[in-house]
């Protein structure tokens, strides 16, 4: 269901120029991907933390993009906008004809499966694959990388007590 969306908006993301569309993609690409993981699995918490992860990021790069880039003016080409309302409509008519039943059973049976967990029970199983022996060491390696991070940053701001881009 989500699949011709994200594939219209990946051709979309390679045709913009502007730090703040390209930005906007992505965080859209984001929703898409989170949406779609959410379906498949049985649970909403793995899109619920790719979500929240990507925003971070996200509102990190717009502070820094609009830093640099505030003065800069929003052009957008008619011509791209055409070719990408064609290409999503070719797209979508592929999928929903050519591969519609393929499609519909799919989803039919993902409905059907997510139904029968919700009834029995709720496999939280999922969330203790983050934490279990094989991928411990990794999620302790990415927490201390990522403070580590924070405080050098921290100190970089420190030590100079300016912005990082020079105003002219």
């Amino acid at each position: 269901m989500f699949f011709p969306m994200i594939i219209a908006f990946s051709l979309l993301f390679l045709m913009l120029e502007h730090p703040l569309s390209i930005g906007c993609i992505l965080l859209i690409q984001t929703i898409l991907v989170a949406a779609t993981l959410g379906v498949m699995n049985k649970t909403f918490w793995f899109s619920y933390i790719l979500v929240l992860i990507f925003l971070g990021g996200m509102l990190i790069l717009f502070i820094y993009v609009a830093s640099l880039a505030s003065n800069e003016k929003f052009n957008f080409n008619m011509q791209y906008l055409i070719m990408f309302c064609f290409f999503s409509v070719l797209l979508m008519l592929y999928l929903f004809f050519i591969d519609y039943l393929m499609i519909s059973n799919k989803m039919i049976y993902s409905m059907n499966m997510m139904k029968m967990d919700i009834k029995f029970d709720m496999n939280l199983n999922q969330i203790s694959y983050i934490y279990n022996f094989n991928t411990f060491y990794f999620t302790l390696f990415i927490i201390f990388y990522l403070l580590l991070t924070l405080l050098v940053i921290v100190k970089i701001m420190n030590i100079s007590n300016k912005p990082l881009r020079l105003l002219n």
